[in-house]
């Protein structure tokens, strides 16, 4: 593979004269970076931009070493083109971790001014450092941090580039006969509890309603935006329900005031949420250039920006999903002794229990082979375990009628892990996955959380 100008101009820094310049002064440099890791965050963490992908424990606990390694390593001499290359991939890496977290590398660039900043004027009072040297030796950090961040900012915009075609072809790929059938059972959840408000106005068990956690809410909240390019009715539906949230709460904090018309203004909007998504079924339909009655689980190539969404989210209303990996016991097995289509009959079968089992707000992936992955928002992990155990029982009774006739019985393994305020969405799958690993160490048929 070729590579890019950015790739080439950082190979060609470390030649063996600056490589001897950054040996000499390697252990300045060190005792230099922490104090650098500090003055950046202290800058990142005053922006009101970045509050919300880093904590201040996050900072002290992880991210401050990470930065002080990120600096030794880019910083020190290479002297092989494997060294080089584990570099330019190094930064490329970061790249990436950025566009999945989303933060703005607008700010990262600025902030990468204080590193410079702390880094160039240390050295300038260090008696240790001739003088003839001070101005070689901040030339060339200077140019190997602006050479890596050219190689995070490309890999960053790639990044951001993929995840949004893939948001796009998330909505191309979910069938207009899909869409329709998932918004009519959220118009019937909306209906239904719209039923229920009134019934409870005639009885003495009128409660206070958080609107945004029903079951439809939640739908809306997570999943519209990926069902429907229309960002106009989307706006109008989600300002429906937070001004549905507000005549409740007028109706039930003033009773006494304006009764009858809070509560038909409540039914009112309730109907308009409705009639719009009921336009925006339409529209896909109208829109659809073919149906395909088939459905399949979401494929993995659109996870990264409905796991970033949900990510950002979860940072800003303080309230975590689960995450569920689910693993086919002995699925080889299966292969080898009954051939692949009986492979293929399993997978197929555990996707529809998966797809009939969740809520509509949650998302069931294909994530690879045999392993699948469900996305459930707003749920922390005490929950997800009841829905995980739920899993098991529905899989465990089931069965796959063989082309001979016989039937093939299945067990999963599944890991959960919940959402803990890292703002990379590869953290909490690899916590996932480890425990998926602890549930087939412990004799498969389980969860582990």
């Amino acid at each position: 593979m070729p590579k890019s100008l950015n790739q080439f101009f950082i190979g060609q820094l470390y030649t063996s004269e600056n490589n001897a310049l950054l040996r000499r002064y390697q252990s300045i440099i060190e005792q230099i970076t922490p104090q650098c890791a500090q003055a950046f965050y202290e800058v990142l963490l005053t922006d009101h931009a970045t509050k919300r992908f880093f904590t201040s424990e996050l900072v002290e606990t992880h991210l401050k070493n990470e930065l002080q390694l990120w600096l030794n390593e880019t910083l020190s001499e290479k002297t092989t083109e494997a060294e080089c290359v584990a570099t330019i991939h190094k930064q490329r890496s970061v790249g990436e971790i950025h566009a999945r977290i989303d933060v703005p590398m607008q700010l990262v660039n600025s902030a990468m001014s204080i590193i410079k900043k702390v880094l160039f004027e240390t050295i300038k009072m260090h008696d240790s450092v001739p003088v003839a040297e001070k101005t070689d030796l901040i030339i060339l950090l200077d140019q190997l941090l602006d050479a890596s961040l050219s190689l995070i900012n490309e890999s960053y915009l790639e990044g951001r580039v993929e995840n949004e075609r893939s948001a796009q072809e998330y909505r191309s790929r979910s069938t207009a006969h899909e869409i329709a059938i998932e918004i009519e059972r959220v118009k019937g959840a909306l209906y239904g509890w719209m039923t229920q408000f009134m019934a409870d106005l005639l009885t003495t068990q009128q409660r206070i309603v958080d609107i945004h956690h029903q079951e439809f809410s939640l739908w809306i909240r997570h999943k519209l935006n990926f069902v429907s390019p229309n960002d106009k009715l989307v706006r109008q539906i989600k300002l429906s329900l937070d001004n549905l949230q507000l005549a409740l709460d007028h109706l039930y904090h003033s009773p006494n005031t304006d009764r009858e018309e809070t509560i038909q203004k409540i039914s009112a909007l309730t109907n308009e949420c409705g009639w719009l998504l009921g336009q925006i079924a339409d529209q896909n339909i109208e829109s659809a250039a073919r149906e395909d009655a088939l459905t399949s689980l979401i494929e993995r190539r659109f996870l990264a920006p409905i796991m970033q969404n949900e990510t950002q989210m979860a940072l800003k209303t303080k309230t975590p999903y689960t995450v569920l990996m689910v693993d086919v016991d002995n699925f080889k097995s299966v292969n080898d002794i009954h051939g692949h289509q009986a492979g293929d009959a399993v997978l197929s079968t555990i996707g529809r229990i998966l797809k009939r089992s969740l809520r509509v707000t949650d998302y069931a992936f294909r994530y690879g082979g045999e392993e699948f992955l469900i996305l459930m928002p707003e749920t922390s992990a005490k929950s997800a375990e009841r829905a995980a155990e739920k899993l098991l029982e529905k899989i465990r009774t089931a069965s796959v009628r063989l082309d001979n006739g016989r039937t093939l019985k299945m067990t999963v393994s599944i890991g959960l892990a919940q959402f803990d305020d890292h703002p990379d969405f590869e953290h909490v799958i690899k916590h996932a996955d480890e425990k998926l690993y602890e549930a087939k160490h412990n004799g498969k048929d389980r969860y582990e959380a």
